[in-house]
């Protein structure tokens, strides 16, 4: 068995789950491993119209982003300003078919309410976003083009500076023959760009046209070619690139985004692909072109500058260098010298070098060869593609197909830095982009063109516009006055309770006797669950305790015992009526404000009706609490994470790095160990607080443990109290009992998606990146990657307090 079968091999999803999968008439979406699948079919306006209608959220959000990169403080004048540039050069270029369908794309966002700038996202926009990487090396394509005063002798001409040198965009490579171990061909890709794009880039666009080749490629929200440069048609032909130094402009060219789109839906073969986009050609966003033929296994190379092109086959057995046959890549690095000329206006102006050098990602490539040369196969382009400097920092993704898989219009893909470390975004970044954010590993999967089973449109909540959002609890009135002081520790329920008890009544009187107000009870009866579960032997035993053990303990007993006297005002106040509870108290604490009290003076304030019924209230038993996601805040020391290793492996570790730095920085300075699933016995769960990291799907324990929380999780959804969530950046924390040790309690925190998991790890922990930890409650919510939200869990009569 070879080294490289000791990489981890993707399999095809099961399928995906059916909460989260979208439809628009024939169109439809779905989450898979951080891609978004996107098919449309049909004709131009009708498959534009799917594609806008199901992506509508994402094309704002990215007409947004584009607009912010041209200016942060006034982004709409930066896009109306962009608008004009595309409008005067690229819009009359494209052919009428994609027209249409970039006016369906259009059409549909804006039906699904997408907007910029307090308008309907319309045609221009999305010829924009089309269009971005041609106008953004337009300058460079201007400067490359001749002016006519090339070799002009200026005798005064004034100081200029250097061009600054182009950022590097991607690694690729198409393998075959001598080079692969069955002698097929491997082609794979690897995108490099800035993180303000980098988290756009995950659509999977499978276009299902009523003439010509079906297509797959990776594509972004609006996408009518792939801009990551990553095809394959349902004639076998696959098409990749990466960027080489630009050529000069061709002001009568067609755009590049049309030629692609154009090659691939109707192109048959290499020469077809080749005659498109060599064709009419504008010069912008200058590539050095791989190609595959899967019926042939020809691959080829096509350094496509803007006056002049070279095409390399291995039909011809022409390669780059003498000892690479079966094997071509690409790096940025421009091979042929014709079409390094192309990129200077003339060869009068200042000297350039124009020589050939290989760079660190050629030398890269060569070793890679040089090692498994006849032995190349899709694990190899894993390999490649997490090897540095292929794999460099600002990697964003990695694509590799087969003869047999492009034939089915299959790919292994992986979405995210493929070297296996979160992205974390710069504070500069995060000041000039407010999209940004980290950018988590997905694993490596297969996509493939296959539909999902046909079913009902999804109805989950957090797929629409209107998410919950936290509560903010406003400025009361005073339910009643007077302070207190408990004459013993007895007293302490009565006292620091009434206290306690004040605030959520005069929540009540503001708001209303609703959610919050539930919410507000549940904090105390959890408090006092959890700390009457820790209630040491000392306590409930004949033991003796001395002073300092009492004073170790006096913390969870304030806790208790407050609780338990906000538990047993709320029962007073039901018991002998709202009104005259709150009247009664406020004339009792008036006259003993200040003044040591006991419960009993108290009780006989009220009445015979109060004291006969607190002599027989009971406060909640300890079996069956509930229990909340921060039960384990005062008890960090007692507190274990887990992450999940069998799907999201990278992102979950990550995860849990992040909550114990942000749990670390909150203020204890206490690091919570972490382990992974696989790596943890049963006897290092007992005696503590646990915290799952990673869905069922992805945490071997959460999905032993699943029970234990009243929530139920799918692949990607959740569902809670009956209602169902399935966005793909959404998550949940969930608590329930150790089911080890119902002592200590444990939290699902489970992301529907490896960044939703990741993302809301850092909020829960608190302390990192201004988020807050958990708010009281059984569940919180995360909707779309939004603070939390806690959740009020309503059950059937009969239905026990935790599962």
């Amino acid at each position: 068995m070879h080294a490289l079968l000791l990489l981890a091999l993707a399999v095809p999803a099961a399928g995906p789950d059916p909460n989260a999968v979208r439809r628009h008439g024939p169109g439809y979406r779905y989450p898979q491993a951080g891609w978004v699948v996107l098919h449309i079919e049909g004709k131009p306006y009708d498959r534009g119209f799917q594609h806008g209608s199901l992506l509508s959220g994402e094309i704002a959000d990215y007409v947004k982003n584009l607009a912010a990169q041209g200016s942060k403080t006034d982004p709409a004048s930066a896009w109306k300003l962009t608008r004009t540039l595309v409008n005067a050069v690229f819009l009359r270029k494209f052919d009428r078919e994609l027209l249409d369908e970039m006016q369906g794309i259009a059409d549909g966002a804006a039906a699904g309410g997408a907007k910029f700038d307090d308008r309907p996202v319309d045609l221009l926009d999305v010829v924009c976003v089309n269009v971005q990487m041609e106008y953004e090396t337009l300058d460079s394509g201007l400067n490359a083009l001749p002016t006519g005063l090339e070799g002009l002798k200026r005798p005064k001409a004034a100081a200029q500076p250097d061009p600054v040198p182009p950022a590097d965009h991607c690694s690729a490579f198409a393998a075959t023959g001598p080079a692969t171990r069955d002698g097929k061909l491997v082609i794979g890709h690897i995108t490099m760009s800035g993180l303000a794009n980098a988290l756009a880039t995950n659509v999977w666009v499978d276009v299902q046209p009523d003439t010509g080749n079906r297509v797959v490629m990776q594509g972004f929200p609006g996408a009518i070619w792939s801009a990551q440069d990553y095809y394959i048609n349902s004639k076998g032909i696959i098409l990749t690139e990466t960027t080489i130094k630009q050529s000069r402009f061709n002001p009568e060219g067609t755009p590049l985004a049309g030629r692609c789109r154009r090659a691939m839906q109707y192109g048959d073969s290499i020469d077809a692909v080749v005659k498109e986009l060599t064709s009419s050609n504008n010069g912008l966003y200058t590539n050095d072109w791989l190609l595959g033929d899967a019926n042939t296994n020809e691959v080829a190379s096509l350094e496509l500058g803007t006056n002049t092109h070279k095409l390399r086959r291995s039909s011809k057995n022409d390669w780059h260098l003498a000892g690479t046959e079966g094997f071509y890549w690409g790096c940025n690095n421009t091979k042929d010298q014709a079409v390094r000329i192309d990129t200077f206006p003339g060869l009068l102006g200042r000297p350039q070098d124009l020589c050939w050098c290989p760079s660190d990602r050629d030398r890269a490539w060569l070793k890679l060869y040089t090692q498994h040369r006849g032995k190349i196969d899709a694990d190899f382009g894993k390999l490649a593609f997490r090897t540095p400097p292929l794999a460099a920092h600002p990697s964003l993704d990695a694509k590799v197909t087969t003869s047999d898989m492009a034939k089915r219009l299959e790919s292994h893909a992986l979405f995210g830095p493929p070297y296996g470390r979160v992205w974390l975004a710069s504070q500069r970044e995060e000041d000039k982009y407010d999209s940004v954010r980290d950018f988590v590993p997905n694993d490596w999967t297969v996509l493939t063109p296959a539909a999902p089973p046909a079913g009902e449109v999804t109805k989950a909540v957090d797929l629409g516009d209107k998410l919950p959002e936290p509560f903010k609890a406003p400025h009361t009135t005073p339910a009643w006055v007077g302070t207190v002081l408990p004459k013993t520790d007895r007293d302490i329920s009565l006292a620091a309770g009434l206290a306690a008890y004040e605030r959520v009544v005069a929540l009540e009187n503001k708001v209303g006797a609703g959610e919050q107000v539930t919410l507000a009870v549940f904090r105390h009866r959890a408090d006092y669950l959890a700390a009457k579960a820790r209630e040491p032997e000392w306590r409930t035993g004949d033991g003796v305790a001395d002073a300092i053990t009492v004073e170790l303990d006096r913390g969870r007993l304030c806790r208790m015992l407050t609780a338990r006297g906000v538990l047993a005002h709320v029962a007073l106040r039901k018991h002998i009526g709202s009104d005259k509870f709150v009247a009664a108290v406020d004339d009792w604490s008036r006259v003993n404000a200040g003044k040591t009290v006991t419960t009993d003076d108290f009780l006989s304030a009220l009445g015979k009706a109060a004291v006969a019924f607190h002599a027989d209230w009971q406060p909640p038993a300890t079996d069956g609490r509930p229990v909340s996601v921060d039960g384990w805040v005062d008890e960090p020391e007692d507190t274990l994470v887990v992450y999940g290793t069998s799907a999201d492996a990278v992102g979950n570790k990550a995860a849990a790095e992040a909550f114990q730095h942000g749990f670390r920085v909150r203020w204890t300075n206490i690091t919570i160990p972490a382990v992974a699933d696989k790596d943890v016995t049963d006897e290092q769960l007992k005696g503590k607080h646990l915290i799952l990291i990673g869905r069922p799907a992805a945490n071997t324990l959460s999905k032993r443990f699943a029970s234990a929380v009243p929530a139920t999780f799918g692949e990607n959804s959740a569902t809670v109290g009956g209602k169902v969530y399935a966005h793909e950046r959404t998550a949940v924390a969930a608590a329930g009992v150790n089911p080890l040790d119902k002592r200590f309690g444990l939290v699902i925190l489970g992301g529907l998606s490896a960044d939703a998991t990741y993302h809301a790890a850092v909020q829960f922990a608190g302390g990192h990146k201004g988020a807050d930890g958990p708010p009281a409650a059984e569940v919180v919510l995360y909707p779309q990657g939004k603070a939390g939200v806690p959740v009020l869990v309503k059950r059937e009569k009969g239905e026990a307090a935790q599962k």
